[in-house]
């Protein structure tokens, strides 16, 4: 779960919270060729083995990560995120607010394609724009322990804002 104060998805300009059939209707008409399709907001109950296998992967190869794939899915019932899926993929996404400057961030907390090392998650750029607009968000972040995804997302416009460095505190103080 992200740290900074989280909201969930909002309608920024209105101040009133979202739920997800709201945010389902707010969603821009597909326009796209049929080799790609937006992704569309789910009820993770309707697609959890799916979603799950993919969670379980990510925590596999991230084992940094302290959420457990029953956290992903309360967050996702009780609405404080949303899971969308393409033929891509699937993503689910949240909103931070900075506490000091109450800049809103869309957050791709979680992302999976099912076909590796093909840059997928490039091809929704534009519509993550158009949701983060939609929620009035200042950013769209993705947190990644891949350092291959560097190269490929600074060429794509994205920044790199901070690395995280961790020790473990030692009981003998060495």
């Amino acid at each position: 779960m992200p740290n900074d104060e989280q909201e969930g998805l909002t309608a920024g300009s209105q101040g009133k919270p979202t739920t997800v059939v709201s945010i389902r209707e707010g969603i821009q008409a597909n326009t796209r060729t049929a080799e790609y399709s937006d992704p569309v907001p789910i009820d993770v109950r309707e697609v959890w083995e799916t979603v799950l296998f993919g969670i379980v992967e990510i925590l596999r190869d991230t084992p940094q990560l302290t959420f457990r794939p029953e956290d992903v899915y309360a967050d996702l019932v009780e609405e404080r995120s949303v899971l969308f899926m393409s033929k891509a993929g699937w993503m689910v996404l949240t909103i931070e607010k900075d506490q000091f400057t109450l800049e809103r961030t869309l957050l791709i907390w979680l992302a999976y394609t099912y076909d590796k090392g093909g840059s997928n998650w490039a091809t929704h750029h534009e519509w993550l724009n158009f949701v983060a607009l939609n929620e009035g968000c200042s950013y769209i972040e993705a947190r990644s322990a891949v350092p291959e995804l560097e190269p490929y997302a600074i060429k794509n416009g994205w920044e790199v804002e901070t690395r995280v460095y961790r020790r473990e505190v030692l009981q003998d103080g060495c």
